[in-house]
């Protein structure tokens, strides 16, 4: 706008403002004023034109606002706090400037507009005082004090935190009520229970996170905070009697399915006797594939198992033991002083004696069995917490030594734990930061020993550590649930880099890509590879899906359809580790294959075994009757490949041949190939 312009318009829209509205020019002198200035300093518009900030608002005001008016001048537009503190006042002052240009562009004027914030200053820091002697007075009180609005719980002290069970006062902050209180009948508290109450209500309140589940009183009076109805409600611990706090106790720590004690009893309990220095050993029990009784039979049958189960121990154990229901399917029993240093591995015993005994589950007898892990006190812990981690830690592995079975903790057991955990924090790394590679390993026609087709196989390159054995983190993989996250960076690794080498016509065959377990279980798995060929532009018929047997048997009904809708895709299936998994062959003519893929460990004893030469044979001729090509991995000398191949093997693959490769050497081996071909 032209400054003619803003000279017409500037009095119509400001001489009514309760602010400061100004025009300066170059030297910071009035160049328009509205009537605010004129009420401050008594004088009319037309006499403060030409004057300046020192004529009608004080040197002092003129130097602290000067630094701004030459930012501004500078082609700046300021919004400002600006205190100004000299001998006779304090002023707040809220600033907003910009430059105004003329019509070659040019800044010879800039429009001021100021505001004395002053005395909303003094309010802030006013109710900040008062909000401040509240939280203090809050603090000072024995009760607990919740302010809550629509149910949220938008405030409370310290107390009230303590007494709800909650870690931090903003942990709090932001819950329902409901989910916080119950009633004596166990129903949960809305704020509505309490609207119509304004003294102490003599029903007793429990806090649902406490420990102790200590019993409550509620006072409520109803307020308003900014404008809108809310609730303050006064929290009183209850105080019981030796009876009343018993009851309590037991109901905080025992198991109301078993009667045993539960883990917060439990852990109390050894925690008392390792504080008295009380030699003792501690076994932890899980009952092995527990959770196939409650899928099959139900839950309440499960519950009557474990109430056998507790009844079983107790009968067997001596009455100063010390028998713990910790959760689902796990026990934990401590044996005090004991006689003998073996003393634990003989009752150990007996306790899978006992459990491997019939249970009677409705129409039949069942047989089941446990895993157990062992720690002693001194020395596998200094506390509660440490002795069940270390003996959950024995347990899983005589889980994995195949179940049924004691097992001694060591520290080593430990130690393997830790570097379990590292390997699935590192792993999740990895696959967040692209960490992971795909090599390849070829195979070849059976006949001519030409590149025929690859297997896919995934790589892990630590920063630190280097190449990471699949061995270890496949496995880890699996437990920790990343093995599909893993799974999903391999296939689109897989089918963006085939489909590159068949468009250069460099790889001729199928590359085979090895599907987990859980991820064959996963009927998203379907989507997520229809997706992907259609994202990618592949076409399926160059990729094969390699399953283990123990995959394909474990669920015959969603096998097949999860089977029958890859090959919808156009995807080839074949089965990896062939012969090692499962006696029965119904499955070759029931599901929907395409390839067999002959173990290594058939192949590796062809030279002391002669018998092996024949199954091979069979299992040969039999993928060969059902229509499927036959595919013998871990080849490692030229004369089991012979042999494979007057045995009418189709496919070779092997240390003999090739080893896994980066794709960047599979590419140039594939190429230098083509070149030899071509001749």
């Amino acid at each position: 706008m032209q400054t003619e312009q803003l000279d017409y318009w500037f009095p119509l829209l400001t001489n009514n403002s309760p602010f400061l509205f100004a025009i300066l020019d170059g030297q910071h002198r009035y160049h328009r004023v509205n009537n605010r200035y004129s009420d401050i300093s008594g004088k009319s518009q037309h006499q403060l034109i030409g004057s300046n900030d020192t004529d009608v608002l004080g040197h002092y005001y003129y130097q602290c606002l000067k630094p701004y008016y030459e930012r501004a001048f500078k082609g700046e537009v300021i919004e400002a706090e600006v205190t100004i503190n000299d001998t006779s006042h304090h002023t707040c002052l809220h600033i907003s400037l910009a430059p105004l240009t003329n019509a070659q562009g040019e800044i010879n004027h800039i429009i001021s507009h100021s505001i004395d914030t002053s005395e909303r200053h003094i309010l802030i820091n006013s109710l900040q005082e008062s909000e401040h002697q509240l939280i203090q007075l809050q603090n000072l009180m024995t009760d607990g004090i919740c302010i809550v609005e629509k149910n949220i719980i938008n405030n409370a002290n310290q107390h009230a935190v303590d007494l709800l069970g909650i870690t931090s006062k903003s942990a709090l902050l932001g819950q329902s009520l409901d989910r916080l209180l119950l009633d004596s009948n166990n129903y949960p508290c809305h704020s509505n229970t309490f609207t119509q109450a304004f003294h102490d209500n003599k029903q007793h309140y429990y806090a649902i996170n406490h420990i102790e589940r200590a019993p409550l009183t509620i006072a409520t009076t109803p307020i308003t905070i900014l404008g809108k109805p809310a609730l303050l409600i006064k929290l009183t611990p209850v105080l019981c009697t030796n009876e009343q706090q018993h009851k309590i106790e037991q109901l905080t720590q025992r198991d109301p399915l078993t009667g045993l004690f539960n883990r917060h009893g439990f852990s109390r309990q050894l925690d008392q006797l390792m504080k008295a220095s009380t030699p003792l050993f501690m076994l932890y029990i899980d009952i092995d594939n527990f959770k196939s009784i409650n899928d099959s039979l139900g839950h309440h049958i499960g519950d009557k198992v474990l109430q056998e189960i507790a009844q079983r121990l107790q009968q067997l154990l001596p009455e100063n033991t010390v028998i713990g229901h910790l959760s689902g399917d796990e026990f934990a029993v401590v044996l005090t002083n004991p006689e003998h240093e073996n003393s634990g591995e003989l009752i150990a015993e007996q306790i899978i004696a006992l459990v491997n005994l019939p249970f009677d589950l409705r129409y039949f007898s069942k047989h089941l069995s446990c895993s157990i892990g062992m720690v002693k006190s001194p020395g596998n812990g200094h506390d509660a917490r440490m002795m069940l981690q270390n003996a959950d830690t024995a347990m899983y592995e005589a889980k994995n030594r195949g179940r049924n079975r004691l097992v001694i903790f060591s520290e080593a057991m430990s130690k393997e734990v830790r570097m379990r955990l590292w390997l699935e924090i590192e792993l999740q790394k990895a696959l967040q930061h692209n960490g992971l590679e795909v090599w390849y390993q070829p195979k070849v026609n059976a006949k001519n020993f030409e590149i025929d087709g690859a297997e896919a196989l995934v790589r892990w390159k630590h920063p630190v550590e280097g190449y990471i054995s699949p061995a270890q983190f496949i496995p880890i993989a699996e437990r920790s649930g990343l093995i599909e996250q893993l799974g999903r960076v391999v296939m689109r690794e897989v089918f963006t880099t085939v489909n590159h080498w068949k468009k250069q016509q460099l790889l001729k065959g199928r590359v085979a890509i090895n599907l987990s377990s859980q991820q064959f279980e996963n009927p998203n798995l379907i989507n997520f590879v229809d997706k992907l060929r259609q994202s990618t532009g592949i076409n399926a018929d160059d990729f094969t899906f390699e399953l283990t047997e123990s995959a394909v048997m474990s669920d015959g009904e969603h096998t097949i359809q999860m089977l029958n809708a890859i090959k919808k895709q156009g995807f080839a299936l074949s089965i990896d580790d062939f012969g090692t998994g499962y006696s029965s062959l119904s499955y070759l003519a029931r599901f929907p294959l395409d390839e067999l893929k002959i173990d290594r460990a058939f192949i590796k004893d062809i030279d002391t075994i002669p018998k092996q030469i024949i199954l091979i044979e069979n299992i040969i001729n039999i993928g060969k009757s059902l229509n499927m090509s036959v595919v013998a991995e871990g080849i490692e000398t030229h004369q089991q490949a012979t042999l494979l191949s007057n045995l009418n093997c189709d496919y070779i693959q092997g240390f003999h041949f090739h080893r896994p490769m980066p794709k960047q050497e599979l590419e140039a081996l594939l190429l230098k190939e083509k070149i030899y071909l071509n001749g």
